[in-house]
């Protein structure tokens, strides 16, 4: 039994090609094999930026695909720390410094703590 993250979802039957995440607005499924790529690249550029087992990774994304596989892709190399989108700037201050987050995973035009 495989005791880390890309070790389950090498070891999880079925097919390459099967769907592991799907949108709800009608775009392709993630394959399997394309889940298992983008976890091991996740890591990968993780590591290269000095994150590692034990580092916090906060992952502020909404709630679909892309924070699963964020959450996923980070979880497999660090603590991910899921955060509300919805936050305020004062909100995020507070937890970033709580969590002493060594990354953070936003949106490319993410709003993320611009309400007050």
């Amino acid at each position: 039994m495989a005791d880390t993250l890309p070790g389950l979802l090498a070891e999880a039957p079925g097919p390459d090609g099967a769907a592991a995440i799907e949108a709800a607005d009608g775009r392709a499924p993630l394959s399997r094999a394309a889940l298992r790529d983008l976890v091991r690249d996740a890591g990968a550029t993780l590591a290269a930026r000095g994150v590692g087992r034990g580092d916090r990774v906060a992952i502020v994304l909404p709630n679909g695909p892309e924070a699963a596989t964020a959450f996923l892709a980070s979880a497999s190399a660090a603590v991910a720390a899921p955060l509300n989108p919805a936050f305020t700037a004062g909100e995020f201050a507070f937890y970033l410094d709580d969590l002493r987050a060594r990354a953070v995973v936003l949106a490319a035009a993410s709003r993320a703590g611009g309400r007050r």
